[in-house]
């Protein structure tokens, strides 16, 4: 709460507008118009134009001059640059943890993955599972005390959350079973090529669901 106390205009513009593009409340393709968004957040259009410039860094949405500010539409070129950065942050991330495990810090993970293990993965559940998906990995960089991963880590699976937004509108997306808490199995091993070879699996796993959503000709980027 003391938190909130202190974000500024353009942090909550921010907050707002990201947190409905990755609830599907603002969808792929919508004109994020600057008036618009002030109604929407409640702020002037100065900070709009801040937070949707940070957007855009993060990638969640696109700026085409003389038309303004839209939500991304994922292509083909896209989700693959962002899966190729996001297998080489995670793994790193599961090598660095797997050399310093901590039981207790592990537990709340533990907790997320046997929810995300449990509960279908299905459209009336498809919201909270991705945020318990961000709350998993964004804990497990954590681990590393490392800001820089940590950091760069958000900024990737913020896009990975609105390619899986798409993914889950074509077909229900079915996990191996107990395949969160089999990942953690594998980094508590203590051995980062196992841990290494674990997230690699789990990353990769749901590039090919997210594909096959794309149209087999789309207008390159």
């Amino acid at each position: 709460m003391q938190e909130e106390v202190f974000q500024t205009a353009a942090d909550v513009a921010y907050r707002i507008i990201s947190q409905k593009i990755l609830d599907g409340e603002f969808p792929p393709g919508m004109k994020l118009s600057r008036r618009k968004m002030a109604e929407v957040t409640s702020v002037s259009v100065i900070p709009v134009i801040e937070a949707l410039k940070k957007l855009e860094e993060d990638g969640l949405v696109e700026s085409k001059p003389q038309w303004g500010s839209f939500v991304t539409i994922p292509n083909r070129k896209k989700i693959m640059e962002c899966y190729q950065l996001r297998e080489a942050i995670e793994c790193q991330v599961a090598r660095i943890v797997s050399q310093n495990p901590s039981p207790e810090r592990m537990q709340e993970l533990i907790y997320i993955a046997t929810e995300l293990d449990t509960v279908p993965y299905e459209e009336n559940s498809a919201l909270d599972s991705r945020k318990n998906h961000l709350r998993f990995h964004r804990g497990l960089a954590e681990l590393t005390d490392n800001e820089m991963l940590i950091k760069t880590l958000n900024r990737i699976n913020l896009f990975w959350v609105l390619c899986k937004a798409l993914g889950a509108r074509a077909s229900k997306t079915q996990y191996p079973r107990y395949w969160h808490r089999k990942l953690l199995d594998e980094i508590n091993t203590g051995d980062p090529e196992r841990a290494e070879k674990a997230m690699r699996e789990h990353i990769l796993d749901s590039l090919g669901p997210i594909l096959a959503t794309l149209p087999e000709k789309e207008e390159k980027a």
